[in-house]
């Protein structure tokens, strides 16, 4: 049995989703850069919408299962959270970043395949998910600090 999260928990819905969203921007330059960061991109962008996911979840319910299947985390938004119907395309693509979870372990003989080709349509997915979800999401994001993140202060090193 996966573990329940939440706001009792401390978590927050808007730092899911600011991670989130910085997870998949992390994604777009990756899948921008060497094809040998593909897997790091598939990675980070499979994150990247999970946490969007359950930042609604948050939001909404209070709580969100420990999985991070994103078929069954949309399915519980749609049973119970009112989220629109995916159509073939949106459920094909979920299907896809379904597959890029494994991509933190390399299996030769379950290899997992990953290209630039997706972004496009991992992108347009995300700025459906955040069309979609509860408005508090996207204006509490607006008063997001820049260089804070879900409670931390984040500094880059002087190089001396």
């Amino acid at each position: 049995m996966a573990r329940t999260f939440s706001t009792s928990d401390g978590l927050v819905p808007v730092d899911f989703a600011h991670c989130g969203l910085d997870h998949t921007t992390a994604a777009r330059v990756l899948f921008g850069s060497d094809p040998s960061h593909y897997d790091s991109a598939g990675y980070l962008a499979h994150i990247g919408v999970e946490l969007l996911l359950k930042s609604w979840l948050l939001q909404i319910l209070g709580q969100f299962e420990g999985v991070h299947n994103l078929m069954a985390l949309y399915a519980e938004l749609e049973s119970k959270c009112g989220a629109p119907k995916l159509d073939a395309g949106q459920l094909e693509l979920l299907s896809t970043l379904d597959g890029y979870e494994q991509l933190r372990y390399p299996n030769p003989k379950q290899p997992t395949e990953v290209g630039d080709g997706d972004w496009a349509r991992i992108e347009a997915f995300v700025g459906f998910v955040c069309n979609a979800m509860p408005q508090e999401i996207p204006l509490a994001l607006e008063q997001v600090v820049p260089g804070r993140k879900a409670g931390r202060v984040l500094m880059k090193k002087r190089h001396e």
